[in-house]
């Protein structure tokens, strides 16, 4: 009976020390980091936020329009010709901060080659400043003259930037970056600062910072 006793309670103190062992060891470990997987899914998330885009700037569309010259009435002036017709790209866009300081437009446009002219693209940079938050209008215009020339254009393309860094950007064709394909044509494409058009509407267009402000 003593031997039994006695065999029975070393097992018990092996056992004890089984179990205080284990309990050391997993006290000793340092605790589980998350995986690779898991650590990334967090910290993308938080990066991401849900943003919309980058810099809080969202184009709403892009749409190629014809507009008629606008006719001002003069008194004791000529009679005036019939009014002509202008191509225009409006482009409706929205901005998430509470001001916005500039925002830089750049407006790529191709004209498809004719039995009358070869292919060109024409490029427009406009900077607006002093954007409040909400919805704005930007337009740029091919005159009259250019559009009986070398006929509607077949793409248009919009890219925003904010200090250098893209921050929107959209267009009527789906191939990616066709714009860089061709060398720019300057001073054809006009803004609408250039236009009789600019006092229209005045209200919903921000403002254009003159070119020699920041050139």
């Amino acid at each position: 009976m003593m031997s039994c006793a006695r065999s029975r309670v070393a097992k018990w103190s092996v056992w004890c020390a089984l179990l205080l062992g284990s309990a050391a060891v997993a006290l000793a470990l340092p605790p589980r980091l998350p995986s690779t997987a898991a650590a990334s899914s967090t910290s993308m998330s938080a990066i991401g936020g849900g943003a919309v885009s980058a810099g809080g700037v969202r184009i709403r569309s892009l749409k190629p329009v014809k507009e008629t010259t606008p006719a001002f009435e003069i008194k004791h002036g000529p009679s005036l010709p019939a009014p002509k017709t202008w191509w225009c790209a409006r482009t409706e866009f929205e901005t998430d901060a509470e001001w916005t300081d500039e925002l830089e437009f750049t407006t790529y446009v191709y004209v498809d080659k004719s039995q009358k002219h070869p292919a060109v693209m024409y490029r427009n940079v406009v900077t607006y400043v002093n954007l409040a938050k909400g919805r704005h209008l930007s337009d740029v215009f091919l005159h009259p003259d250019t559009l009986s020339r070398v006929g509607v254009p077949k793409f248009v393309a919009v890219i925003v930037k904010v200090g250098g860094r893209v921050v929107a950007s959209e267009s009527t064709a789906t191939t990616p970056n066709w714009w860089d394909r061709f060398s720019p044509v300057e001073g054809v494409l006009l803004h609408r600062g250039q236009t009789p058009f600019a006092v229209i509407d005045f209200d919903s267009y921000p403002c254009i910072k003159p070119s020699s402000a920041g050139r």
